[in-house]
This record gives C-alpha cells, structure tokens and sequence, in this order.
C-alpha cells in the first residue's frame, strides 16, 4: 500500500509539470516571434529548454531525498539548482518578447495599417509619375507635329503608314494611349497590383485576428514588401523607353527603403522588459515547486557532545 502511494503524483509534481510545459510554449511563441515565423527553429529551442528544465527539477528533487552518499547527492542537487538557473536566462529573453508583443497588440496593429497605407500610396505615385511622364511624352509629341522633320521623325520612328504630312493630333493621342499602356497597362504591373491586394488582405486578416502562430511571417512580408515593390516599379517605370523622349525621369521611391517598424517590433532584441521578467519569476518559481515541496534526506548528522541523536532516529551509518 506505501508502495502504491509513493507511485502516485505529488502536488509538487503537477505543478511543475504544468508550469514548465506553459513556459515551454511561451519560449516557443516568443522565439517564434523573434525569428519572424521559424517554427522549426523555434520549437527545437523550447524543447531543449524544456528537457534541461525538467532534468534539473526532477533530478534536484530526487537527490535531496536520497540517504546514501549524502554530500554526493547533495553536489548533484545543488549541480542541477545551478542548471536550472541558468535555462532561466534564455527563457527570459523568449518570454520577454513574447509578452512585449502580445501587449502591444493595439499599437502594432495601427502600424500593419501604416505600413499598408504607405504601400498603396507606393502604387498611386506610380500612377502619378506615370501620368506625368505620359504627359511630357505627349507635349514632345506635339511640338515635334509642328515642323517637318519632326513629323518625318515621328512616322519613322513610331512606324506609322502615312505621309509625314497627313500625321494629325489623332495619331499623336494614339501614340501617347499605346505609351500609357506600356507603363501601367502590362500584365507584370497587374501581377504586382493583384500581389499587393492579396499581402494587404492576408496581413489585415491575420493582424486583426491576431493569428498568433502565423503575424511574424505576415511581419515579415510587409518588411520585405515595400522595398521589392519599389524595386519592381522602378524596374517597370524605366523599361518602356520611347526613341521620341528627351528627358526619361528616375522613379522616385519615396521612403521605400526605410525599415518597416512592424518588423523591427517582432525582430528587435529585449532590453528589460517587467512583464516578461515578472512571468518568468513567477513560472520559473512555480516551476521549481517538484524540488521545493519534494521530501528530504530523512538522515540525522551526528552532533559532537550530543549523545541524544542516538535515540531521537540518528545514529552512525556503516
């Protein structure tokens, strides 16, 4: 029956147990963060935290209730203490972001909308470079239609099948429409649009939601977003050149190449952070609770001058 009850869970053990399995996922969730979306990495650190926890605590407990060898056993507890300690300072960093995140949920929500706003405004300025160029292309246009070598140069140039005398201000429109078209009409501008539509709708979603496995990769393509957008358009803007431009305008990106905060939140070290090391103590404490409320060596060391020891369950070991 003694054998029976010894077998069975102690309050100390569950405790521990769920204590550090919760820990485990906050050190999961925090690297999660901090890797922006690499689980695999993630995971195999809070499962090596966690093995090393379990290891000290149980193993501690199990050494302070031991009897033979004592000062060996006792080396080995204060050993797996010490160990246990010092998973706590990786644990902290991991802990520490998760809760800075999770409590700036609000804030980082406003800047996802921030970041996606300067994103479409990325786009309406190309239209508007765009529009610009166009409208220079055609004031070229027109004047060139007022001399002779001018329209010899635009029917030659824009392999047109007319005299040079019979080129009107409708075959100008139409030349300034097909320019347009190059710059905002090719199927890799729409490609482009249509992926900017589907990130703003897939970072809107998770953020809201607060997808909490999945908003570091969502960070993570708003932060690569708006430079590869801006690299794209810029590519896109200069290709089309048109033999008739004088002047062919730089694209300009506007802040496009500033670093996207909402990254940076999720990716940024942790300097102190209260919450997270106010988590930790209280989970790293109750953690310990295996080895804390664990019996001990039920050994009585021998006093000198002290010859009550011998009837109060002491007595010299052999």
């Amino acid at each position: 029956m003694k054998n029976s009850n010894s077998e069975k869970l102690s309050k100390g053990d569950i405790i521990s147990f769920i204590t550090l399995m919760l820990l485990g996922v906050f050190v999961f969730l925090g690297m999660n963060f901090k890797t922006l979306g690499d689980k695999i990495t993630s995971a195999f650190v809070a499962i090596l935290l966690l093995i090393l926890m379990f290891t000290s605590v149980f193993l501690a407990a199990y050494a302070k209730a031991q009897n033979p060898n004592e000062s060996g056993w006792k080396k080995l507890e204060y050993a797996m203490v010490v160990l246990y300690l010092l998973t706590m300072i990786p644990s902290y960093l991991f802990v520490a972001k998760f809760f800075d995140v999770q409590f700036e949920k609000k804030e980082i929500i406003k800047e996802v909308e921030q970041e996606l706003s300067d994103i479409n405004e990325l786009f309406v300025s190309y239209k508007r470079q765009c529009e610009s160029r166009t409208t220079n292309y055609q004031t070229e246009l027109e004047a060139m239609l007022k001399s002779v070598e001018g329209r010899r140069q635009i029917v030659q140039t824009l392999g047109l099948e007319k005299q040079p005398k019979d080129l009107s201000s409708e075959d100008v429109e139409g030349a300034v429409d097909s320019f347009r078209r190059f710059l905002t009409g090719g199927q890799e501008y729409h490609n482009l649009q249509k992926e900017k539509e589907a990130l703003g709708e897939s970072c809107k979603q998770g953020f809201q939601n607060w997808d909490i496995l999945f908003i570091p990769q969502y960070a993570l393509e708003l932060g690569n977003a708006k430079e590869r957008f801006a690299e794209q358009l810029q590519q896109i803007f200069m290709e089309p050149k048109s033999p008739l431009e004088s002047n062919v305008p730089q694209f300009e990106t506007g802040n496009s190449k500033e670093a996207c905060s909402v990254e940076k939140r999720f990716s940024d070290s942790v300097g102190f952070s209260f919450l997270g090391f106010l988590a930790l103590i209280v989970l790293g404490g109750l953690g310990m609770c295996k080895y804390i409320l664990g019996k001990k060596s039920d050994i009585v060391k021998v006093k000198g001058g002290d010859a009550s020891v011998i009837t109060n369950g002491g007595g010299i070991r052999i």
